[in-house]
């Protein structure tokens, strides 16, 4: 492998240099000039700012950087500027919910950032081991996030129990990556995987320890996206972390893992596809059962949105069953590009209103009966948090409407006709749960004569008036999105297409 590289491969990754500058300015800036909020916040946020112009200025182009370790094509560079705009919106809406903490926000900021800086390298990585790297500088970050609130013993145990079991779905993923190393005959990167595993006629003439590593790195991947039965951390771990923290994870992360699960399966082992798409098509129908099913007993909206996000889990890994069909692959990728953009939206709006309601009850530990009768005090913040349900819900002309459809389309156009009834028939389920906050907030008594008062600071609003805006004319108006996101899937796997033939595994 040539590992010789450039400024032209420097520019590739200045959004992640960006990141990682303002995460160590924010550190040096808390430990040794100022502890203030507000300078802490707006360094976060201009440095999110400017790495997300860097990403709209970085020109796309055919190959990849570092010796094809990282890409550089207008897929890598849509989702580094959404996973940004995440970062960016999550500092907007952490600092009310730390105000007054004794906590120390510099290491607060910065490893938000540094978690970006991991997501990134994540949505980029065109080698398992660049994968490897994103993932765990994505993690540790979050191992630190989830246990933020050191007095509180929820928040340690969600840390604890996210970081064993993390440690362990690691374990899985680097005796995965081993095995198929060997069993490629020394590849590690995903278009050579993709070309080494072309030389098997049939996957029945794959050697065992293959087979047994695509198994390993995908329990790995669906630790990292919550997919049942490798679920168990994430109510826990949703409840107990800063709620700022949870709302990050519950979109960033997910999506990160999603597309990483995606260029694995979907394109490096999509040849294997008789091997791991009926176990995965099991995992996804029993996720999203699962998770909606369980979701609809909760009162702690917390948890009911951490349920709600295996669900989408299970939703989004049709999409990734679909794309082992090379004929649809890249209408499943833009079908789940799509479904994460909007999901984004959605949940970090949700999350940013549960915050204000919360902050705003007296020992409050985000009920749903907190939201009775909302819309008589503050109709304008329950009509947002109805807008949110909704979308989720996959109710026109919302942006999670669409969403669905496009992911549905393209895995109706696979023949996964079961997988879909399936996810039609549980997102009819979930309405119930999140209509359940709308009916609270529009027609429940007030619990409290006199209302709640709710501190909606302009950053909160700008947060709001984002999401509400991107949903609706997500919903309304789709088709330049489909548009973006259609081009920037037609660029996944380009490494792959510059080679003329397999590589031929006869003498390993």
């Amino acid at each position: 492998m040539n590992f010789i590289f450039n400024s032209a491969d420097i520019m590739i990754i200045a959004p992640e240099i960006m990141v990682l500058i303002i995460a160590l300015i924010v550190i040096v800036v808390d430990t040794g000039f100022t502890r203030s909020e507000s300078v802490l916040q707006g360094i976060t946020t201009i440095g999110l700012l400017i790495a997300i112009v860097i990403a709209l200025l970085t020109d796309a182009r055919p190959g990849g950087a570092f010796g094809n370790m990282v890409s550089a094509d207008s897929f890598t560079i849509y989702f580094k500027i959404v996973l940004l705009v995440i970062a960016f919106l999550t500092a907007l809406i952490s600092r009310n919910y730390l105000t007054g903490q004794n906590y120390r926000l510099g290491e607060y900021y910065s490893l938000i950032l540094m978690s970006t800086v991991g997501m990134m390298i994540l949505a980029s990585a065109e080698n398992m081991i660049t994968l490897f790297m994103g993932l765990e500088t994505m993690s540790i970050a979050l191992y630190v996030l989830a246990g933020y609130r050191t007095e509180s013993l929820r928040s340690n145990e969600a840390a604890l129990k996210y970081f064993l079991l993390g440690a362990l779905s690691t374990g899985f993923l680097l005796y995965g990556i081993a095995l198929v190393y060997g069993a490629t005959g020394g590849q590690t990167g995903i278009a050579e995987i993709n070309l080494a595993l072309q030389g098997y006629s049939t996957s029945s003439l794959a050697p065992i320890h293959l087979t047994i590593g695509i198994g390993l790195i995908m329990v790995a991947l669906l630790f990292k996206v919550a997919a049942m039965p490798f679920h168990f951390w994430s109510p826990d771990v949703y409840q107990g972390a800063p709620t700022p923290v949870t709302a990050f994870m519950s979109a960033g992360p997910k999506a990160a893992a999603l597309i990483a699960f995606l260029k694995l399966f979907g394109w490096a082992f999509s040849s294997m596809g008789d091997v791991w798409v009926p176990i995965l098509s099991i995992v996804a129908a029993a996720t999203m059962i699962g998770g909606n099913i369980i979701a609809l007993s909760q009162r702690n909206i917390k948890r009911m949105l951490a349920y709600s996000s295996i669900s989408h889990a299970g939703y989004l890994l049709i999409g990734i069953i679909a794309a082992a069909n090379v004929d649809i692959r890249n209408d499943a990728a833009s079908g789940m590009f799509f479904y994460l953009t909007a999901y984004y939206l959605m949940n970090i709006g949700a999350f940013s209103i549960a915050i204000l309601i919360n902050s705003a009850v007296k020992k409050g530990d985000y009920q749903i009966d907190d939201y009775r009768g909302l819309s008589q005090s503050h109709p304008w913040i329950a009509g947002g948090m109805a807008l949110f349900m909704i979308s989720l819900a996959g109710i026109p002309p919302t942006a999670g409407f669409f969403g669905k459809f496009y992911l549905f389309s393209a895995a109706i156009k696979a023949d996964l006709i079961v997988l879909v009834i399936i996810g039609v028939l549980m997102s009819v389920v979930s309405a119930f749960y999140y209509l359940r906050i709308v009916v609270y907030m529009f027609m429940k008594p007030q619990a409290d004569s006199g209302g709640l008062q709710v501190k909606l600071t302009p950053a909160y609003m700008l947060v709001l008036v984002i999401c509400v805006v991107g949903i609706l004319k997500l919903g309304i108006f789709p088709g330049p999105l489909m548009k973006v996101v259609d081009s920037s899937s037609d660029k996944i796997g380009f490494v792959v297409g510059q080679h003329s033939s397999p590589i031929s595994l006869s003498s390993k």
